[in-house]
């Protein structure tokens, strides 16, 4: 069983349907469908924290209604992990290797200190591998 970490627009795929998004939203359900009963999902406080704040300022979603989403659905199909301090300073030597920015090379970070095989993601390279151990995968493309 891999363990994977999934990228904040991949659960805003998941859980928002709207007009443009269709096709993105059925691969993303599709995906959660089949790394439910395959994977290990992982994902960090961060990446809550930037659901959270798109779904309340792009998508006007109440406070409430986005923690009832994080708790009955995010929180359900996943390991939520803090960053801690080595998370953060891990993050600075991934950024600097990689050229990435300041965000994702926290998400990269998370994702190697939980041991995660593959990072689902739509903002970073496809199929780029960190580390010699954390492939990039962005599920839209064929």
């Amino acid at each position: 069983m891999d363990n994977v970490f999934v990228d904040t627009n991949i659960w805003i795929y998941a859980l928002i349907q709207e007009k443009g998004n269709g096709t993105k939203h059925v691969k993303t359900v599709e995906l959660f469908e089949h790394l439910q009963s395959s994977a290990r999902i992982f994902i960090s406080a961060q990446i809550i924290n930037e659901f959270h704040w798109v779904l309340s300022r792009k998508y006007k979603i109440s406070d409430n209604d986005i923690i009832l989403k994080v708790k009955d659905s995010i929180s359900k199909m996943c390991e939520i992990v803090p960053i801690d301090f080595d998370t953060y300073l891990d993050s600075a030597i991934i950024r600097e290797k990689y050229k990435i920015s300041f965000w994702d090379s926290l998400i990269v970070s998370s994702s190697l200190k939980n041991d995660c095989d593959i990072l689902f993601s739509e903002d970073m390279g496809h199929n780029h591998i960190i580390e010699k151990k954390l492939r990039i995968i962005n599920p839209y493309i064929a």
